[in-house]
């Protein structure tokens, strides 16, 4: 499961590029940040993830993620877009999914079952979560104001697997935005072309409560209560 809407879809294809771009690829414009930001994502023992439609305003999907005593990855997830609505619960042992009023579970054993550890960890607790494909950037800038470093990365969105619910993905960038070295958050925008006219979807990702989640929520219990 990755964020539903508009996110990367990591074919093989794609992460075979994300690959080799960090390690063959020529430089980009504040690629150094963007790497420390990774980095520093993926040695996070827990964090939450919003992600927040920036047109109106409303989080749209959240993941929530632990690792335990044995670093063993406990997480919830909770999505919804203009024609779906999905939630998903792991705790290590077991894992329940909800989707458009479908209810799943798995346990350990199972042949569906992941297993998600701190060495082969759920993609939206790993590195990949910030986007960074060097030799896919076709522009790069960075300004300053006001003490926030603003990065633009715009993409070829065919080269990254760029996906969209429905239409034509015609473009994508990411912008990433740092107090000094930190990363505050990051906006990730996609055209999409759909019956002819052409629209834009961006959402502002925010890495939340890190080191600090104390327990992880069953999402899915809610929807099977109403």
């Amino acid at each position: 499961m990755r964020f539903r809407r508009f996110r990367i879809f990591a074919s093989a294809a794609t992460a075979a590029l994300i690959f080799s771009s960090c390690s063959f690829a020529p430089s980009v414009e504040g690629e150094d940040l963007i790497k420390k930001a990774r980095e520093e994502y993926k040695a996070l023992d827990s964090a939450r993830v919003v992600m927040t439609n920036t047109d109106t305003g409303e989080v749209e999907q959240t993941f929530t993620f632990k690792y335990d005593e044995k670093d063993i990855l406990m997480y919830s997830y909770e999505g919804k877009s203009e024609s779906s609505e999905y939630a998903q619960f792991h705790n290590g042992a077991e894992c329940f999914s909800y989707e458009n009023g479908e209810y799943s579970h798995v346990q350990k054993g199972d042949n569906d079952f992941n297993l998600y550890t701190r060495d082969a960890t759920h993609p939206q607790a790993d590195e990949g979560l910030i986007l960074f494909a060097p030799a896919a950037v076709t522009q790069a800038e960075v300004t300053e104001e006001n003490g926030i470093t603003h990065i633009t990365h715009i993409y070829d969105a065919e080269k990254i697997g760029a996906e969209a619910e429905s239409g034509e993905v015609i473009g994508f960038s990411a912008e990433y935005f740092f107090s000094g070295d930190e990363l505050q958050y990051f906006i990730e925008t996609t055209g999409v072309r759909e019956n002819g006219e052409d629209k834009q979807y961006s959402y502002k990702v925010e890495i939340t409560e890190k080191n600090s989640v104390e327990s992880i929520e069953n999402t899915v219990e809610k929807y099977i209560d109403e």
